[in-house]
């Protein structure tokens, strides 16, 4: 016993050592990749720029380049949205999208306003801004977990800034070079205080001259990167800014200057991402050293209590390991895990009585699950006609606005059947079921399987959808409404019942699921207005057209 608990006492302090180690490097390696998506943020902005200046033999190209820049963003999020729980990534992309669209807006110009171009361009500025709460966040639980990290994260963090705000410098004169107007003071005036943030920043830089000057980071990389901004980059746009304040001709196109700027912050990039790569590699290594004494000392230990274990040896396989089995397939059937019976074991008959109580228990478990799932296919689908009831069409349709589907949008189709009191009156109220069944019937016939379906009133259904645009959902519809008006019924006198129905299609425009089912709802209005038998699509504000 004595033995066993100091090697556990000297294991806790080794594995506190490797986790502690192993701990930094995952957390420097998400950093790493947190930090990478923010590049990719601000990355977007060149060849957003060079599109909205829309010059003769650059447009194909500027597309094409801003296109695999935005799937690059995109990419990096998703990645990032793994790592940075805690963080309302729905804000990030909601200013994205809206920047992209005022690109797209300012790139559509003819000639390009400077004011289309400033109001993309602060866009573009606020996704970036939004994004800094990631990175906040994933530095402040890697400081808290080793506040040893403390400098270096910071380190890092200015050089992202860094490399951010000089990005930053370059824009302020890039509106009203693509609109080709004078500088507004405004933007002059925005220079100068990034070119005091920027010198800020090198001061900072300059404080920790040992993070600076690590071993495994080549000192030529912050040279040449301090070089390149302040003999590149700042004179650039200082050339730029005295051409665009005395009114003269710019020298060089957007296109040209874009590429000539971001060539010249290249080495930012490289350094901030050396620095980290280095930070990285001094962890790894601590890591490494951190098993091999974890090693040793595990060996050490392992010696130990095998001298020991071969005491107890015989309890175990006797009496421990029977019991380790019945506890684990305790365990398996609690999670709803498949358990081979009969169980095999070494134990006695006295254990016997436990293996016996194991086996009623998956008896009954599986007796539970089979009741529990008959009463949730009752309580969610609808008794008459099998598709979803009220209820579950609503749940599952308001987890479906909160997802997000690039390339798809959620459309919703009311449906209500024509005159069907008329039904229930004229021919009975069992005609009146066989009609809602046979109408459900249409319905599943024509939807896809990931489609949803439900019955949502006495005779009114909705369908839920994902379509590329509005013609798909609308060719949908009119699919379902020829297919309930080909729906033969007979009377008792042999007469065909003719059945129809309205329809009401709204697509979902970041509405609530009340706003969205209104929207439907005022469509089907419409319809019934129209005569019946017909599709009405809800527009905003609430007006319909016909489909």
């Amino acid at each position: 016993m004595l033995s066993t608990v100091l090697a556990g006492i000297i294991l806790f302090h080794v594995s506190q050592l490797l986790f502690q180690a192993r701990h930094a490097v995952v957390g420097l390696e998400q950093l790493r990749q947190v930090l990478e998506t923010a590049s990719r943020i601000s990355a977007e902005r060149a060849p957003s720029y060079v599109l909205m200046a829309g010059e003769p033999g650059q447009t194909g190209t500027a597309r094409t380049n801003l296109d695999a820049a935005r799937a690059e963003t995109d990419r990096a999020l998703n990645q990032a949205a793994t790592i940075v729980e805690g963080v309302p990534f729905n804000d990030i992309m909601r200013h994205l999208v809206q920047a992209r669209a005022l690109v797209e807006l300012a790139a559509a110009e003819t000639p390009v306003q400077y004011e289309s171009v400033q109001r993309a361009s602060e866009a573009l500025f606020a996704t970036y801004d939004a994004y800094q709460a990631v990175i906040m966040r994933k530095a402040a639980l890697l400081i808290n977990s080793d506040p040893e990290l403390a400098g270096p994260v910071q380190h890092a963090l200015i050089l992202g800034a860094l490399h951010d705000d000089a990005g930053r410098l370059g824009s302020s004169v890039i509106a009203p070079l693509i609109a080709n107007i004078p500088i507004p003071e405004s933007d002059i005036a925005a220079g100068q205080r990034l070119n005091g943030r920027i010198k800020l920043q090198r001061q900072l830089l300059s404080l920790s001259p040992n993070l600076n000057n690590s071993s495994r980071l080549p000192a030529s990389i912050p040279t040449e990167a301090e070089t390149s901004l302040v003999k590149k980059g700042e004179p650039l746009v200082a050339r730029f800014v005295a051409e665009g304040t005395h009114g003269g001709a710019y020298s060089l196109t957007a296109a040209a200057f874009t590429d000539r700027y971001t060539e010249a912050l290249k080495p930012l990039g490289v350094w901030r991402r050396a620095y980290i790569d280095s930070l990285l590699a001094d962890y790894q290594q601590k890591e490494r050293q951190a098993w091999g004494i974890a090693w040793v000392v595990g060996t050490i230990m392992l010696c130990v209590i095998s001298l020991i274990a071969g005491g107890v040896l015989l309890v175990h396989q006797r009496v421990l390991r029977p019991l380790l089995v019945a506890s684990e397939a305790v365990v398996r059937l609690a999670h709803r895990e498949p358990v081979q019976f009969p169980l095999v074991h070494n134990g006695g008959p006295e254990l016997r009585p436990l293996f016996e109580a194991v086996e009623l228990l998956d008896i009954k478990l599986r007796e539970w699950d089979a009741d529990t799932q008959r009463l949730r296919h009752q309580a969610e689908t609808d008794e008459l006609t099998n598709l979803l009831n009220r209820r579950a069409f609503q749940m599952l349709g308001e987890s479906w606005l909160e997802g997000t589907w690039p390339d798809r949008e959620t459309f919703l189709i009311l449906l209500d059947i024509d005159h069907f009191k008329s039904i229930n009156d004229r021919y009975g109220h069992a005609m009146g079921d066989q009609v809602l069944v046979m109408v459900a019937a249409a319905l599943q016939a024509h939807i896809r399987s990931d489609d949803l379906a439900g019955r949502i009133g006495g005779e009114e259904f909705a369908v839920l959808i994902r379509a590329q645009d509005q013609d798909t959902a609308l060719a949908l519809a009119q699919r379902l409404r020829k297919g309930i008006e080909d729906i033969l019924i007979l009377g008792s006198d042999g007469e065909r019942i003719p059945v129809t129905a309205s329809f009401g299609v709204a697509a979902n425009k970041h509405f609530t699921w009340r706003q969205l089912m209104a929207k439907a709802d005022v469509a089907l209005y419409a319809a019934k207005q129209a005569g019946r038998n017909c599709v009405r699509v809800a527009e905003q504000g609430n007006t319909t057209i016909s489909a």
